[in-house]
């Protein structure tokens, strides 16, 4: 088989990644699916069905939707502990200038679209005859992080090695540009394979070996003119990287889904909001096309006798204030002819769609499991906790925690306690002033510690959640140090002895 092959699960779901990212995109992309999304009316010309694409409006719900739930996942920073050195190459995740929390928002609003994702993360070889960590810091050899979307990861196998599935291999469609002369560059599509390869026993060792991860690169051969022969020539050699100066044992390949780390292929997770935003389209389009045939009054001319020219071609009649349309015989009659309807069915089924995509986008936060009901702000909460997008938030920080593992053990540094956490509160609850009086009344009576006190200012919003206790003490000193300098000054110019 080619190494374009694609998994039996990624032709099932390509056509519905293909429907959540045109509907995510928006109108432009709707209206250049043409037929896909709105069919032709019967006997409908070329240049007519144009027109009725083009009156088409497009109410884009889903993209509001995941815009939104982005926001309340980013709503307050995620929690990253890692390494201070690693902190510092977070802040350019991709070697293109991607900050972590960028890079988090874009994985955040792939598993929203379509529900799958898969992120890369890659460490180019040190060259040299030795493979220290000051080569690669002279090299400026540094790890980095690349996420791939659902599309582009065709084909991926999983296997059992020491009573464990792990993932055997993974191909991945890339773009790389190629200069085609001194001013334009042209795009060829390349794959790239990682896989993990049995090494070959040395001579007289029986004991068996591990296989190691292999990175391979194909482009089609005779480029993209030869695309239908199928045939491919690897770019290279095989590439073996190694981390922390050993070969590596497993693919440092994660994928993303709405509700898991596996392989396996999930379900968007707005698909529903999807199919019904398609659906609203259409009727929008026979709305428009209604109010644009029978807006327009139609002149009815009875009793005239067509004036012919001296070609024997009839005569144009022409509508105006300058023009005027005469004839002898006295039972001649004109009207203008227009439909007087306001679509009242179509207005009603456009506001109902409007409304199920409401309640659709609402659900996913919605809790999972029937939870009793109540009026305070913690059951508000602990429903947010439990609803479908915390479910995706839970994935992504699992998925993002394990990438950064792998990034920190290919920077040299210890991966232990390595974490990223995206916020689960969907809701703000700012914190009521009398709740607030009991917690500093309650603190000033010895009854609850200074942290006990920061951590439910920084849950009630009261204190932002990036601000540790020590900065709030610190800042609390500064600003009790500037206040008695104030009334020191103030003192002496009232002639007060200080």
């Amino acid at each position: 088989m080619p190494v374009s092959t694609q998994h039996k699960d990624y032709d099932r779901m390509l056509p519905k990644w293909k429907r959540c990212r045109d509907v995510a995109d928006g109108q432009d992309a709707v209206h250049a699916a043409t037929t896909t999304y709105l069919p032709k009316l019967n006997g409908q010309a070329p240049k007519d069905y144009e027109s009725y694409v083009k009156r088409a409006t497009f109410y884009n719900a889903t993209w509001r939707t995941i815009s939104g739930l982005v926001g309340m996942m980013l709503r307050q920073p995620p929690i990253i502990e890692a390494p201070a050195s690693v902190i510092e190459l977070l802040k350019d995740v991709d070697m293109a200038g991607t900050p972590l929390q960028v890079f988090a928002q874009d994985v955040c609003e792939q598993a929203l679209t379509v529900g799958r994702l898969g992120i890369l993360v890659d460490c180019p070889p040190i060259t040299g005859p030795t493979a220290t960590l000051a080569d690669a810091q002279a090299q400026n050899i540094r790890p980095t992080l690349q996420v791939y979307r659902a599309e582009d990861v065709l084909n991926w196998k999983t296997g059992r090695i020491n009573n464990r599935t792990v993932l055997m291999q993974v191909t991945l469609k890339e773009i790389e540009l190629v200069a085609k002369d001194e001013y334009e560059s042209v795009e060829e599509d390349r794959w790239r394979v990682l896989d993990l390869r049995q090494r070959a026993a040395k001579v007289g060792d029986n004991t068996p070996s591990k296989p190691v991860y292999r990175q391979r690169l194909f482009k089609m051969k005779g480029g993209q003119a030869n695309v239908k022969t199928l045939a491919f020539e690897q770019i290279g050699e095989d590439i073996f990287p190694r981390m922390n100066g050993q070969p590596m044992t497993f693919i440092p390949f994660q994928f993303l889904g709405s509700d898991d780390v596996t392989s396996d292929v999930d379900e968007p997770p707005l698909i529903d909001l999807v199919d019904l935003n398609l659906a609203h389209y259409r009727v929008s389009a026979d709305y428009e096309h209604g109010c644009h045939f029978t807006g327009l009054p139609t002149l009815f001319l009875a009793g005239f006798k067509k004036e012919m020219d001296d070609a024997g071609n009839a005569k144009e009649v022409y509508i105006g204030s300058e023009s005027a349309i005469v004839s002898s015989n006295p039972d001649a009659s004109a009207s203008y002819v227009e439909v007087n309807h306001d679509f009242e069915p179509l207005l009603k089924n456009l506001a109902a769609k409007e409304q199920q995509m409401a309640v659709l986008g609402a659900r996913m936060l919605e809790p999972q499991k029937k939870a009793p009901e109540a009026a305070d702000s913690g059951s508000i909460r602990r429903k947010g906790e439990e609803s479908m997008l915390s479910s995706v938030a839970q994935a992504i920080s699992l998925g993002l925690t394990i990438t950064l593992r792998w990034f920190t053990a290919f920077a040299g540094q210890a991966a232990d306690g390595v974490k990223f956490e995206l916020n689960r509160d969907f809701y703000p609850m700012r914190m009521d002033g009398a709740t607030l009086s009991s917690l500093v009344s309650a603190w000033q009576q010895g009854a609850i510690s200074d942290q006990t006190l920061f951590e439910n200012l920084q849950q009630g919003e009261i204190i932002a959640q990036d601000t540790t206790l020590e900065d709030e003490q610190a800042r609390i000193a500064a600003k009790q140090a500037d206040l008695l300098a104030q009334q020191a000054a103030y003192n002496t110019g009232q002639g007060v002895e200080v």
